[in-house]
């Protein structure tokens, strides 16, 4: 088990509670007017499966992941008990050969990027997963943006909590940076948004894969 998989393990109990703030309000009202009846979803790093119980009766398909086994374990509990067939949980990752290219309409990827070193090759597979036409809609911590004292310090302490172990990979990027590397990436953004500026910049994107 790698190190990430155990620290979103450690998470899964109480995921649901936390995860819930003004992020995730928002995300939930901004998301809706991208879906439609027949979109097949891929859920990027999907946790509890939050944001894909709370869009599937908008999509035609939801196919969420994660890396974490308690996440995922929980997400197919909760749709086994409310007999939920539009969403489809694995336990991979994004490479995973199942998923293939030119299959879904629309990629959601929230809380997600800043966990990578490689983000143009997450970026450049997500692009290839996506038909023509097809959307990515992100949501990022923006963490090298300017913060309060509060995220000042914030930063400091995810730092130090990275250098010891106790944190997975975290990528410190501004909000032009994220978009550079997305356009590179053969997208064209069509909404952009700040969701909340305290402790961390929280950083909405939606891109269209050009056909």
């Amino acid at each position: 088990m790698s190190k990430s998989e155990r620290f979103w393990d450690k998470l899964s109990k109480d995921y649901d509670t936390k995860a819930k703030d003004k992020t995730f309000e928002q995300i939930l009202r901004r998301t809706p007017k991208y879906l439609h009846s027949e979109a097949v979803v891929l859920d990027f790093g999907c946790a509890t499966g939050l944001y894909a119980f709370a869009f599937a009766d908008a999509v035609k398909t939801v196919y969420a992941f994660d890396t974490s086994t308690k996440m995922i374990l929980k997400a197919k509990n909760m749709a086994e008990k409310n007999g939920n067939h539009t969403l489809i949980f694995s336990q991979t990752t994004l490479f995973d050969d199942r998923y293939k290219e030119g299959s879904f309409d629309i990629i959601l990827g929230f809380n997600i990027l800043l966990y990578f070193k490689d983000i143009e090759n997450v970026l450049a597979r997500m692009h290839r997963l996506l038909k023509p036409n097809g959307l990515i809609i992100t949501s990022t911590a923006c963490l090298k943006e300017k913060r309060t004292c509060i995220g000042i310090l914030s930063g400091t302490i995810i730092h130090v909590l990275k250098k010891i172990g106790v944190l997975p990979y975290l990528n410190f990027l501004k909000m032009g940076e994220l978009k550079t590397l997305i356009i590179k990436s053969g997208f064209t953004i069509i909404e952009s948004e700040v969701l909340i500026e305290k402790p961390a910049t929280e950083y909405f994107i939606v891109a269209k894969k050009e056909p």
